[in-house]
């Protein structure tokens, strides 16, 4: 963990507190804290940098080169505006009593990988009062880490000469929750009922869009273009702007909302502002196995099951790939049976299995004769 940041603090020796620029990091394992008063923003950033770059260039305990602890401290500051760095800390962490913080990279090996492997696909984890091994989604996630380290480390810290192959477990196909018309009419109906009352139209939206939760509780008016039938989303997990259509639903919704000048649309950034409404809601409407990503799958499925292509589906869901929309493809077997019916005109009409047997059968009565 790299993070420059301002707080109160006391410097050694006085008993009042002030406000102090500095930085917290991780080095080898061990949280490093340095704050000083007279510091600015850009004295602490700099003073960061200096101590990390004093790090990269310490020699490692054993067999010289950059060892796994200080790859990790390198890593994070690198990727200090990474919106999913908190993923990847907490991934090392996980890593680095495994491999050994003093380790130099060059020791970690496919072999030393693979018994990691083994090792951690027998660990068990309490889950939902039960003892389970851990899936192989976790363990991907954790290698997809390492090899990404590796590789930074051979191709722009130029401290590895190669990386070890590290081969992905196989991972069962995600799972697809959708809702049918009549356990959407449920689900309306008990948010209707709730006492937030931001809650039925935050539903009905996002049902009706496809978008993400933390898009569409960061949607301000601002990005509302409702004479164009749109809203633009500036910031997205694919890190791309995108425009969304409005159908009649959703439009109905910033309707009965707005319009208004500035602000949220639904009126708080927080999922906690929405979290035990929407858990209540889904329990008075007997839904199992539903959580609020799943209004993005339904979105998809019903556009998908009243003939969008998948390429639509992936721009309207703002996907990175193809990839992601295939999922749904099996909804849509329209495209199935379109392609079976181009082979019906590849033999004449009267043509059958039937006709040519019972012609072969003529002929060679005839030539028997």
């Amino acid at each position: 963990m790299a993070r420059v940041r301002q707080r109160l603090w006391r410097a050694p020796g006085q008993r009042a507190r002030r406000k102090a620029w500095g930085f917290t990091v991780q080095v080898d394992g061990k949280q490093k804290r340095v704050y000083k008063a007279e510091w600015t923003k850009d004295e602490a950033q700099k003073a960061l940098a200096a101590l990390l770059l004093h790090v990269e260039r310490q020699p490692a305990a054993k067999s010289g080169g950059l060892t796994f602890g200080q790859a990790i401290t390198r890593y994070l500051a690198a990727k200090a505006k990474k919106r999913s760095i908190g993923d990847d800390r907490r991934l090392l962490e996980r890593l680095r009593p495994a491999f050994g913080a003093d380790t130099p990279l060059a020791e970690i090996t496919a072999g030393r990988i693979s018994e990691y492997k083994i090792n951690r696909l027998r660990t068990q984890v309490h889950r939902n009062g039960e003892k389970r091994e851990i899936c192989p989604a976790t363990l991907n996630r954790e290698l997809a880490a390492l090899r990404h380290l590796l590789r930074l480390a051979r191709d722009e810290w130029e401290t590895l000469s190669s990386v070890p192959r590290i081969r992905l477990e196989k991972e069962p196909q995600g799972r697809l929750r959708w809702l049918t018309p009549e356990e959407a009419t449920s689900l309306f109906e008990a948010c209707s009922e709730s006492r937030n009352a931001d809650l039925p139209d935050l539903v009905e939206f996002v049902l009706f869009t496809g978008l993400r939760r933390g898009e569409a509780l960061g949607l301000t008016w601002e990005r509302v273009d409702r004479a164009r039938g749109v809203v633009l989303l500036n910031v997205t997990k694919n890190h791309k702007r995108r425009e969304v259509p409005l159908n009649s639903r959703a439009d109905a919704v910033l309707a009965r909302r707005g319009p208004k000048k500035s602000g949220l649309v639904f009126g708080s950034r927080a999922w906690d502002h929405f979290r035990t409404a929407w858990e209540r809601a889904v329990e008075r409407a007997t839904l199992v196995d539903f959580h609020f990503h799943d209004l993005r799958h339904t979105f998809a499925s019903w556009a998908v099951q009243r003939g969008a292509t998948l390429q639509e589906v992936k721009d309207l869901l703002g996907h990175h790939s193809l990839a992601m929309a295939l999922r749904y493809g099996h909804l849509a077997p329209e495209h199935l049976r379109s392609a079976v019916a181009r082979l019906d005109a590849v033999l004449p009409a009267h043509y059958s299995t039937q006709d040519s047997t019972q012609e072969v059968a003529s002929e060679m009565e005839r030539l028997s004769k």
